[in-house]
């Protein structure tokens, strides 16, 4: 699944806000991927602040953290972007609603495959992403809210795909669909008889799995007594329940460690 991105094989554009991921960083520049767009990013120290004094690079550009970013210019044989953050309005979230609400649609329609065992790759870039960048005609495409356009004509969707109990679940779902930033959130207790590192491994492995890795960075694990932990995404619910049943399920496989979901 991570070789389908949201914007299928479309490039980003010179000035478009764009979600990325930084994964290093090296004595003057950060290196990373767009999580919208097949292609990476590289950013300079000098375009992640105004400020000409950097105290803690970590906080400026904190790694393998969902962050906003505008494209500065972008190499299309080698589909690399350099990008700034320096020039966002901090006060302006509506670029990351928008990012959360196209993730909710994304991972929405991926949860609907697993469920029907039906190919992913093949309904997002054949038939929903065409579909999305129709309704985006005469649109202005920077403030258009697909996640909502989508629910407004889901009924044009009918014809497209060939299964009728596939579309009507699709329907149900998108339908009772919050569009605010909403957190989902649940407590679990994971309790290791063989110490604090298998707990950790647990999770990481967990955040590993195929039905979850796309979403990782959209997913929360915040310790706060033993042996609670609190569970957090503001995907979906259904990619909450995802994680959790995959904890479990990895928690068997390795013994002597228990999840419990209260």
């Amino acid at each position: 699944m991570e070789s389908v991105k949201f914007y299928c094989d479309s490039k980003p554009q010179i000035g478009e806000i764009v979600q990325v991921i930084f994964t290093s960083r090296e004595c003057d520049c950060a290196h990373g991927y767009m999580t919208e767009y097949n292609g990476e990013v590289i950013m300079t120290f000098s375009q992640a602040t105004k400020k000409r004094r950097i105290r803690s690079i970590n906080k400026i550009i904190p790694l393998n953290k969902p962050l906003a970013s505008i494209i500065d210019s972008y190499d299309s044989s080698s589909n690399i972007a350099c990008v700034n953050i320096k020039y966002l309005d901090d006060s302006d979230e509506n670029y990351t609603n928008k990012f959360v609400t196209n993730n909710r649609l994304f991972n929405g329609i991926y949860q609907l495959c697993l469920t029907h065992h039906s190919n992913f790759e093949e309904i997002w870039n054949s038939i929903v992403f065409p579909f999305l960048l129709r309704l985006t005609k005469d649109c202005d495409k920077e403030n258009f809210e697909f996640l909502e356009n989508f629910i407004e004509n889901i009924d044009e969707l009918e014809l497209l795909i060939n299964n009728n109990i596939f579309f009507e679940e699709m329907k149900i779902k998108f339908e009772k669909t919050i569009l605010k930033n909403e957190i989902f959130k649940r407590q679990i207790g994971i309790i290791s008889n063989n110490g604090i590192n298998v707990t950790k491994q647990l999770i990481k492995n967990s955040l590993e799995d195929d039905s979850v890795v796309q979403f990782k960075d959209n997913i929360s694990i915040k310790y706060f007594s033993t042996p609670n932990y609190m569970i957090e995404t503001n995907n979906s619910e259904e990619l909450l329940s995802e994680y959790i049943r995959v904890l479990i399920i990895n928690s068997k496989k390795i013994g002597n460690i228990f999840v419990k979901v209260y």
